[in-house]
This record gives structure tokens, sequence and C-alpha cells, in this order.
């Protein structure tokens, strides 16, 4: 059985057994082995599963491989109604930004729900501070410090 297969299955699993095993271990072991070729089928799976599969999988993937989130976090910003995920797996990125099309992106991605959902505005900065596009977001706001924008 393949590590997606597997993950799958184990994401789908029932609530309180997943919850009462402690299955999000597991779970963080399977993330761990994903490869970059991995994620086109993950991206598959990611839109064709529920809001509760996606939010197990963000919450496990504390030792996801760094160019499978990098790949992961493209994907997902091409999905043109963008599911739940991006700011979730942002805090899994290095606390210091680059200048590379995906932290750009991020950031247009953040810009616009910045202005589109005012309720995420905290998750947004918690999402940007942590992978070092605070600075850079706050500028595009227009913005000198958090403080100035209500946070």
């Amino acid at each position: 059985m393949s590590v997606l297969h597997e993950l799958d299955e184990l994401l789908c699993g029932d609530d309180e057994e997943y919850d009462r095993l402690d299955l999000f271990h597991e779970a963080g072991e399977l993330i761990g082995q994903l490869r970059a070729a991995d994620v086109p089928a993950l991206l598959a799976l990611w839109q064709a599963r529920s809001l509760c599969w996606q939010q197990r999988y963000t919450q496990a993937s504390g030792s996801i491989d760094g160019a499978v989130l990098r790949t992961l976090l493209s994907g997902l910003l091409q999905i043109k109604e963008t599911p739940h995920g991006v700011f979730e797996l942002m805090t899994r990125l290095p606390a210091t930004a680059d200048a590379s099309p995906l932290s750009d992106a991020l950031l247009d991605y953040a810009e616009q729900a910045w202005h589109a959902n005012p309720a995420r505005q905290r998750q947004i900065q918690i999402s940007c501070w942590s992978c070092g596009l605070s600075g850079r977001l706050l500028k595009r706001l227009g913005f000198s410090a958090w403080k100035e924008a209500g946070l």
C-alpha cells in the first residue's frame, strides 16, 4: 500500500477512533514520508475530501518535508476556490521568507484574504509572521505596525 493511500485511509477514518487512538501521530509519520512526486495525487485528494480530512492533514503535518510543503502550497494556491489549509500550512514554512515566486504568491493570497475576510485577519497575521512575510504584508496593506492595523 502506498504511503499516500495509507494516509488517506487514516485521515478518512472514524472521528472517535482517530481521536481515541491518537492517530494524528501515525498521520504525521506518513506525512513525513511523502515526496514532491506525491503532491499531484495529494492535491486531487485534497479537493475530493472533506474539511475534516484537510484539517487532520494540516494538524498532523509537523514533520512535512520542505519540498513537499512548498509544492503543496503552490498547488493549493492554483485551485480557484482555495480550500482550507494555506494559512495553516504557512506556519510550517521556515521563519525567514525568501524572494521566491511562492512567497510572492502567498503574499498576494494573504492580501486578498485580508480584505475579503476581516474575521480571519488574526490568523493571516499569525501565518505571515510565522513564515517571515509579516513585514512585507504590512507594507502591502499600508500599515507601519500590526497595532495600526487593529491587531
